[in-house]
């Protein structure tokens, strides 16, 4: 799997080999798409990971202009050391392709001077709220005897 910097196969194009799993995993290799809202892979690499499709179609323009309506899946991410979830759309015959929400979620932009990936900022967190339920059934203590509330914290 190649790191941030992504070959150049292509004059302008910039080349990434991401882990992508569900069930299972395998190594694929993406052109990166800035342009692109969604990541898109063939129905063979969903199948191949064993990642579920949704139960519906989704109608979206294609950078050619036309209008598909694509199935779509969720499967996970491996790129520079750094995991998320996406959103892939399945696209028949279509070379797997990276999109900016993946990228986001990834918390990584392209040196357009360098062709690289980068960090564009630390990794999303995730913020989870605690609620902690009083004991007082069973001479348990209450709330004034626990010390103080636990606030919101990032995993």
């Amino acid at each position: 799997m190649s790191g941030p910097r992504g070959s150049s196969d292509d004059v302008g194009h910039v080349y990434v080999d991401a882990r992508v799993f569900a069930r299972r995993r395998t190594v694929a290799r993406f052109l990166v798409d800035t342009g692109a809202t969604y990541t898109i892979v063939p129905p063979s690499l969903a199948r191949e990971v064993g990642a579920a499709e949704l139960p519906v179609k989704f109608r979206v323009s294609l950078a050619d202009g036309s209008k598909r309506r694509l199935k779509a899946c969720t499967m996970g991410i491996e790129l520079c050391r750094r995991t998320a979830p996406m959103t892939t759309l399945l696209l028949p015959g279509g070379e797997p392709l990276l999109g900016a929400e993946t990228l986001e979620a990834l918390g990584l932009r392209v040196n357009p001077s360098k062709r690289v990936l980068e960090p564009a900022r630390a990794q999303a967190v995730l913020l989870v709220s605690v609620r902690l339920q009083a004991r007082n059934a069973g001479g348990g203590r209450g709330r004034r005897d626990r010390g103080p509330a636990r606030s919101p914290r990032a995993l």
